[in-house]
């Protein structure tokens, strides 16, 4: 999505991943959202299979945070960002690497450009190292941001 590969200063965009998330779990990702005063991009992965099965956008707006099931991932082009189509809006990474929405790409050319990105998506899934829980956090179910549990301790205590 062209987010920088360092970390940023006053970043507001965060990353999460876990099982697919029904509405009560949804909730509590708002709620994580909202505590961490961040817009999180979740990616769903289900147990028996390691390509994402849905992602998801939880984005603060006013008094609340709206959680935004199923988005579509888009391409313009092959080297175009990643970006997120949800409903009527465009989600992309700004310039100033804040989570930013516009209006939706003409429709003659969204099956073309979320076709190149779930492409480009399984081929860069495929290149990528395992994936390693180093600095993951673990939120209880019903708990809050401040709850969250170092993976690392996880591991001691299994």
């Amino acid at each position: 999505m062209n987010y920088p590969a360092y970390a940023l200063p006053f970043h507001t965009t965060a990353w999460r991943s876990s099982s697919p998330r029904d509405v009560s779990q949804a909730l509590e990702l708002t709620q994580i959202a909202a505590d961490k005063g961040s817009d999180p991009v979740h990616v769903a992965f289900a147990l028996d299979i390691d390509a994402p099965s849905s992602v998801s956008l939880a984005v603060r707006q006013g008094a609340g945070v709206a959680w935004i099931p199923d988005v579509h991932l888009y391409a313009a082009d092959e080297k175009a960002p990643l970006e997120l189509l949800a409903y009527d809006r465009r989600w992309f990474i700004g310039p100033r690497s804040f989570l930013t929405s516009a209006k939706l790409p003409p429709r003659h050319r969204k099956a073309r450009g979320e076709e190149i990105a779930w492409r480009r998506w399984q081929h860069a899934a495929a290149m990528e190292v395992p994936l390693t829980l180093e600095k993951a956090l673990w939120v209880p179910p019903g708990g809050t941001f401040k709850d969250a549990i170092p993976h690392e301790h996880l591991k001691i205590a299994a």
